[in-house]
């Protein structure tokens, strides 16, 4: 890619499908915008300002302190800028823990490109955003300024169609910004004495938009949701005023305030901040802006009793949105019992400290979460340091998802995995932030449970590259190890594993090798020496030596038998068997072992590699001569892969039903799949089973090219490519 050299790539560092899918899961697919929780207001202005900007740079920024609106006034303005964009708006939240080597993956997965190491990571991402009129949206940078700036720089120069909205407290100081800093909201234009009690503070122009002001009616808007009933009426309009001019138009200690009016009236309301809040200096807007948001959350931490209190701070460990349970689990203890947990949420939810997310997914349809603004957050992580309390909550915060990650672990395999998937879709924020305290302070054997658990979950995801940072983590920062963590011939053969689905063949062999020296030297070891198989078995299956490879994945099958390892990883081994023996000219083997996957997945109730394995069958029975069948077998595929979300799975049952078309005499219709199939895995040819699927898949593209002609195959080619997800899904299923 020109200029874009290989060193810059490596510094810096999935498309979301266009129609709903049938699972929880898939619905919450990466990339979406997020939904608002409460009603927008004001900011006409700064949204007409964004709209020129936005159409006219490759970078825009909103900047300005926390509590000033600037998310939700990037959400706003792409919702309303997303129909002027061809392929329209990838939303990418960069709070919580994240690592600058991971920025590449985290967009990418925001566009639907399957995970892959971080150089080629980028790559991939900027060969997909090149062909794109996409806008971008990147959400808090503050922590990954330098990463969120050297990859924008690369992306823009490379994609004249994107457009980038980024928010952040300061910009990202990239040549061809444009910085927008987001003000206050306009406050009255003026108070106490001066606003006759009978007229309404309005804006200071008193133009065509004439009424009450964007501040009054924040405050008049979030009042009622807090006080049913309540109104502003000509009585309390001069108390009002006053007080939102006190709050200098920030609009987080406004929502702060009009909380209180559940048990303060607006007078009352207004003198107590007037003694709690330093009057504002023009000279210095910023800092004093800064000081007044202190000084109302200061303020509402106060009228808290001690249990809401405790509570605030102790859910500030929580780095993402969370349920009620996960509120339990962690903060609950002999001072806040955990029947007081549900009524004190309830009561920060209508004092604004945190927000409520109705129905934003859960195991049941409508299920309650909640989400602190970032603000109010690090105010209660001070106050937890204060109480000495952070290092036992943030203990209680690993165990809490350490425990869910053993759980999961033990029933991907069944068919509670789509739970556990959709799981994985709301809490990885908090789990994020749980490993990262695990790794400094929880002890090894725990630590080993939650990453190889973890490294599963994510792999079923499709999220390698994420997996291998973790174990790479653990491997880095666990030193010196108990023996347990150093003698595991199981840690360094699955992450040896996803190093070679990767294709990172050097990674991959210094794994391997050490997980094979772990497993001799622990005579015992039969759990880890399968494991250490079967990666072997899928690198030689990934280096073309078939026939090796097919040997290696039987002894790790046996191996794994006699072990009893049940967990999810255990028949991906049977689906590369099945592989390795179609592709070493055995597809009778292959159709054997391929069954046998698809018979024990089905009746553990597993989804994810049973499709997998239904991918494999259709590809074997194909090779062994029966196309029809075989297409009805990675039709079957699909369908699971449609419903989990899975694109590179999507791609490789595209890309066996191409291969049936193709045997079929089909060549047009199997010509288009292989275009789609690209499309799907954002044109990397990349699937489940690497260069030697590439190498069959072209022998059959070359067939169905002479077949059709060079020209017609093309334009075919260039069809299927072109067709929207559920359309290219719809056709390979015989829609």
């Amino acid at each position: 890619m020109p200029g874009v050299t290989v060193e810059r790539r490596r510094q810096a560092g999935r498309e979301a499908p266009e129609a709903a899918m049938s699972l929880t899961i898939a619905d919450r697919r990466p990339g979406r915008l997020p939904d608002e929780p409460t009603s927008f207001v004001g900011r006409r202005g700064e949204l007409a300002v964004l709209a020129r900007l936005v159409g006219g740079c490759g970078l825009v920024t909103l900047t300005g302190p926390g509590g000033m609106g600037k998310s939700r006034l990037a959400v706003r303005a792409a919702a309303r800028l997303g129909p002027s964009f061809e392929h329209g708006v990838r939303y990418v939240d960069l709070s919580g823990p994240r690592h600058p080597s991971l920025l590449a993956q985290t967009v990418g997965e925001a566009f639907g490109l399957p995970d892959q190491a971080p150089a080629a990571a980028l790559d991939a991402l900027v060969r997909h955003v090149a062909r794109h009129r996409t806008l971008l949206v990147l959400d808090h940078c503050d922590d990954l300024t330098d990463g969120c700036a050297m990859l924008v720089e690369i992306l823009l120069r490379e994609a004249p169609g994107l457009r980038v909205l980024a928010t952040g407290r300061r910009p990202l100081g990239i040549p061809g910004e444009r910085v927008l800093p987001v003000p206050p909201l306009a406050v009255p234009a003026a108070v106490s004495t001066a606003v006759p009690s009978t007229v309404p503070p309005t804006v200071p122009d008193g133009g065509a938009h004439a009424g009450p002001c964007d501040a009054v009616r924040l405050f008049a808007e979030r009042a009622a949701g807090a006080a049913p009933g309540w109104t502003l009426t000509e009585g309390d309009a001069a108390a009002v005023a006053r007080l939102c001019d006190r709050l200098e138009g920030v609009p987080l200690a406004i929502e702060l305030a009009a909380a209180q009016l559940r048990t303060l009236p607006a007078g009352r309301l207004a003198a107590g901040l007037d003694e709690r809040i330093p009057r504002p200096c023009a000279s210095v807007p910023g800092p004093v802006r800064e000081r007044t948001l202190r000084a109302v959350i200061d303020w509402s931490h106060g009228l808290c009793p001690p249990g809401r209190r405790l509570l605030w701070a102790r859910l500030s460990v929580l780095a993402g949105d969370f349920d009620l349970e996960d509120a339990e689990r962690v903060c609950a203890d002999a001072a806040l019992p955990v029947g007081r947990i549900a009524g004190l949420l309830e009561e920060l939810a209508a004092g604004s400290v945190v927000t409520r997310l109705d129905g934003d997914g859960g195991e049941e349809a409508g299920a309650l979460r909640y989400r602190m603004p970032g603000t109010v957050r690090e105010y209660g992580a001070e106050r937890l340091e204060l109480l000495g309390q952070t290092g036992v909550l943030r203990d209680r915060a690993f165990a809490r998802f350490g425990a869910a990650i053993g759980r999961a672990t033990a029933e991907l395999g069944t068919a509670a995995q789509p739970r556990w998937l959709e799981w994985f879709g709301r809490e990885r924020a908090n789990v994020h932030a749980a490993l990262e305290h695990g790794l400094r302070a929880a002890a090894d054997e725990d630590v080993l449970r939650a990453v190889l658990g973890y490294g599963r979950i994510l792999a079923l995801r499709g999220l390698i590259g994420e997996a291998r940072y973790w174990g790479a983590r653990a491997f880095a920062d666990r030193c010196p190890m108990t023996p347990r963590l150093r003698e595991s011939a199981e840690m360094p053969a699955l992450f040896g594993l996803l190093a070679v689905l990767q294709e990172d063949p050097e990674p991959a062999r210094e794994l391997m090798d050490r997980a094979a020296a772990r497993a001799r030297a622990a005579c015992d070891d039969v759990r880890g020496l399968a494991y250490v198989r079967q990666a072997q078995g899928v690198a030689a299956f990934g280096a073309g030596r078939a026939e090796e490879a097919a040997g290696l994945l039987r002894e790790a099958r046996d191996l794994h038998r006699l072990a009893g390892n049940d967990d999810v990883l255990v028949p991906v081994g049977g689906v590369f068997l099945a592989a390795a023996s179609a592709l070493a000219g055995d597809p009778g083997a292959a159709v054997r072992y391929a069954t046998e996957v698809v018979r024990e997945t089905e009746a553990a109730g597993e989804l994810w590699c049973r499709s997998y394995g239904l991918c494999v069958l259709g590809l074997a029975t194909v090779l062994g001569g029966r196309p029809a069948p075989g297409m009805a077998e990675a039709r079957a595929g699909l369908r699971i892969k449609r419903d989990l979300g899975d694109r590179p799975g999507i791609g490789l049952a595209l890309d066996v039903i191409g291969v049936a078309r193709t045997a079929l005499g089909e060549a047009e219709p199997a010509a288009r799949l292989f275009g789609a199939a690209d499309a799907s895995l954002g044109f990397t040819g990349a699937t489940l089973l690497g260069a030697e699927h590439r190498r069959l898949r072209a022998t059959y593209r070359s067939r169905a090219e002479r077949l059709a002609g060079a020209e017609a195959f093309r334009a075919a080619y260039r069809r299927g490519a072109g067709l929207p997800f559920e359309a290219a899904v719809s056709e390979a299923l015989g829609g």
